[in-house]
């Protein structure tokens, strides 16, 4: 039987470099100029897709889950809302595919914003640099920290350590006055609520309760009327 040869080639490592596809330029010399483009197209496509994204959904859920009113949303904590309790735990899933965080975050963040002048530096920063910045519960501490994130074009890494500077501060400051009860916070939230801080009076008008419907002024009553027994309790207890 005869032996069939089987040629070997050998080729040197020139060879292969040769038949391999050319990279473009930008992979072998950094081009600063082709990374500026990127940058600016990638922050444009986020401000389109993610930061107007979770803007939407934070204003949704603000507006349908606490009326609108980023007072209602501080003012208890989001595991004691039964309907926003329900909706988390759809979160991850076919019908919801969003995490706890991104929901938890954006209406956090809506809240906050809502409470923030127009044309505020926290509306000109990225979602990642607001999402540290919701840490911080005072307006005008977000909106000081929010300004100089702008003017210095910090980094997420340097804002997380200026919140992180504030909120130790913060914590310093509190150890040296008495713990305000929850009794005095709730009854002065409730009157914040409900008050003019100009003028002192009753914070809503006729006008509004005019466009309420009869369902609705129903469910207003039965609260006050709730309300009223609540503060009937408070009241007896003060005095004792």
């Amino acid at each position: 039987m005869a032996k069939t040869k089987v040629a070997v080639v050998v080729r040197d490592a020139s060879e292969e470099e040769a038949q391999l596809p050319a990279l473009p330029k930008s992979a072998e010399k950094a081009d600063r100029e082709l990374v500026d483009r990127a940058v600016d197209h990638i922050r444009s496509v986020l401000s389109g897709t993610v930061s107007k994204g979770m803007e939407e959904v934070g204003k949704y859920l603000l507006s349908q889950f606490y009326d609108d009113d980023p007072e209602l949303y501080f003012s208890a904590s989001p595991t004691k809302h039964a309907s926003l309790r329900l909706l988390v735990e759809r979160c991850e899933s076919m019908d919801l595919p969003v995490g706890r965080t991104f929901l938890a975050n954006a209406l956090r963040m809506a809240a906050v914003a809502k409470g923030l002048p127009r044309g505020a530096s926290f509306a000109q920063l990225p979602p990642s640099h607001r999402v540290e910045l919701l840490r911080v519960r005072s307006p005008d501490k977000v909106e000081r920290l929010a300004a100089r994130a702008v003017g210095s074009k910090l980094s997420v890494q340097k804002l997380r350590a200026l919140v992180r500077k504030e909120e130790e501060r913060g914590a310093m400051s509190k150890r040296g006055r008495p713990r305000i009860p929850g009794v005095l916070k709730a009854i002065e939230s409730c009157l914040r609520t409900l008050r003019d801080e100009e003028t002192g009076r009753l914070l809503f008008r006729r006008s509004d309760v005019d466009e309420m419907t009869d369902e609705q002024r129903a469910r207003a009553q039965a609260a006050l009327e709730s309300l009223e027994k609540r503060i009937a309790d408070l009241s007896r207890m003060l005095g004792d």
